[in-house]
């Protein structure tokens, strides 16, 4: 099956356990507003949509039950598209991720839950990163709603490092994405591993085991280097690892992943069923689902 922003058309190697969830997706349709003064949409996103329906397509040929409808930048706070999606999926089968305003009131927090979404979504970069207080702030609310605090980092500056006081004192869940873009070809010996394992141990935090092509060096389509640091975290916090496919690969400047080679790294990764169905099932439950 040839799926819109995947390389390739096969399917895994293996079969996906029941419930296996993609942590961490987009979806973009031009029939919603951008925000001004953001990031546009792609002309080549606007012609062909990397929206539900293709997503769609992609889960049916990795064998993926459930998703995380992760809001991208150029929306900014309108999550009308994410709150779309997961109504039309069904909450038993789809969360989000919001991005969000600085004064948004407890209503619409609420309002947000409602509709399926479980976490904020924070940029570390990007010239926007919040204050301290910010984060300690939103940490608080989030944590009275059991949401978790989704944070993203940075690709040439290991951000994690100097955050890392600030998010071990978190009151609620956090999720770091795509390895907190741990550089490569320091992966696992990295400064920003060395903040992954630490921030692991208070068992408040996950990691996404996501974006493999961010900071590959080696590149598609195996990107093996990044298997070092996959492994690694893999052996230390199991029970702290989510996987996601990062579809449509908005950071993929050079060539589009393909999504089935994806779980088959997975499953390099994760060699036993139990650790797979804990990354796969076990641990998004624990975060997006546990009502």
């Amino acid at each position: 099956m040839q799926v819109p922003y995947s390389a390739g058309t096969q399917p895994p190697q293996q079969l996906l356990p029941l419930g296996a969830t993609d942590c961490h997706h987009h979806i973009f349709d031009p029939k919603y507003p951008e925000k001004p003064g953001l990031h546009p949409l792609p002309d080549a996103y606007k012609a062909t949509p990397p929206d539900l329906a293709a997503y769609r397509q992609l889960q049916k040929r990795l064998g993926l039950t459930r998703s995380v409808f992760v809001a991208p930048s150029n929306y900014g706070d309108d999550n009308s598209l994410l709150l779309d999606a997961i109504r039309a999926v069904g909450t038993d089968k789809a969360r989000g991720v919001a991005i969000v305003s600085d004064d948004i009131s407890d209503t619409e927090l609420h309002e947000l839950h409602r509709g399926g979404i479980r976490g904020i979504r924070i940029y570390l970069a990007k010239d926007r990163a919040p204050t301290r207080e910010k984060i300690a702030s939103i940490g608080t609310r989030l944590a009275s709603l059991d949401w978790h605090l989704q944070l993203v980092g940075a690709r040439d500056d290991e951000v994690f490092v100097s955050w890392e006081p600030v998010l071990a004192q978190l009151p609620c869940k956090v999720v770091i994405d795509h390895f907190g873009y741990a550089p490569q070809p320091g992966g696992a010996k990295s400064a920003t591993a060395g903040v992954l394992h630490r921030l692991l141990d208070n068992g408040k935090t996950f990691v996404k085991l996501s974006g493999v092509y961010i900071q590959s060096k080696e590149g598609y389509p195996d990107y093996s280097d990044v298997d070092e640091l996959a492994v690694d975290l893999i052996c230390r916090a199991p029970e702290r690892l989510v996987w996601g496919s990062d579809w449509p690969h908005v950071g993929a400047t050079v060539q589009l992943p393909d999504g089935a080679k994806l779980i088959d790294q997975l499953f390099r990764w994760a060699p036993t069923e139990t650790l797979r169905e804990q990354i796969l099932v076990s641990n998004p439950t624990h975060i997006y689902w546990q009502d």
